[in-house]
């Protein structure tokens, strides 16, 4: 799924921690759960953020908000 949608990535991440409960993780459980978090970076950075610019002044560093 590397590179899928951002939103499927996302459900699935969250769906697998929620089913998981409040117990620990296994070591196969925590090696899936590193896969899902991987196939939602690649989905994350394959989404385009659009960038627009601050109203007002802005002192000090440059500010800029996620679309």
């Amino acid at each position: 799924m590397y590179g899928g949608s951002l939103d499927q990535a996302n459900a699935a991440l969250r769906a697998y921690v929620r089913e998981h409960g409040d117990r620990p993780w296994t070591a196969e459980e925590l090696a899936e759960l590193a896969r899902l978090r991987a196939e939602w970076t690649a989905a994350a950075r394959g989404v385009r953020v659009q960038i627009r610019p601050a109203t007002g002044p802005v002192g000090g560093a440059a500010v800029v908000t996620a679309a």
